[in-house]
């Protein structure tokens, strides 16, 4: 374990060893299956472990807010995951995914 830049952790990249990592799923978005082990506080390693990571890559978000009339500009889009509730439709802040060819600014 070593000490990092962050206060807030000991850890390190030094501290994971992966063990596999494979693609389950490439489209709009991606799905990575991950075998890791991590050294533990109190020292050795853990065991073998399993996740599976959702990779949208990275995204930005803006709220727009108007000092004279005290007010946010929310939007409202229709979501996938809410097709099946009572309001498919969601208030929400601006935001949206990064393209490879912008930044966060764009």
């Amino acid at each position: 374990m070593q000490q990092s830049n962050n206060d807030s952790s000991l850890f390190t990249t030094e501290d994971v060893e992966i063990i596999s990592k494979e693609t389950l799923f490439q489209g709009y978005f991606k799905m990575v299956k991950y075998r890791f082990k991590h050294k533990l506080f109190e020292g050795g390693w853990s065991q073998i472990i399993e996740r599976e990571m959702f990779d949208r890559g990275h995204a930005a978000a803006l709220l727009p807010y108007d000092p004279v009339t005290d007010q946010v500009v929310l939007v409202e889009q229709i979501r996938v995951g809410a097709l099946e509730h009572a309001q498919p439709w969601q208030l929400e802040i601006v935001a949206g995914i990064i393209d490879r060819d912008e930044t966060a600014e764009e």
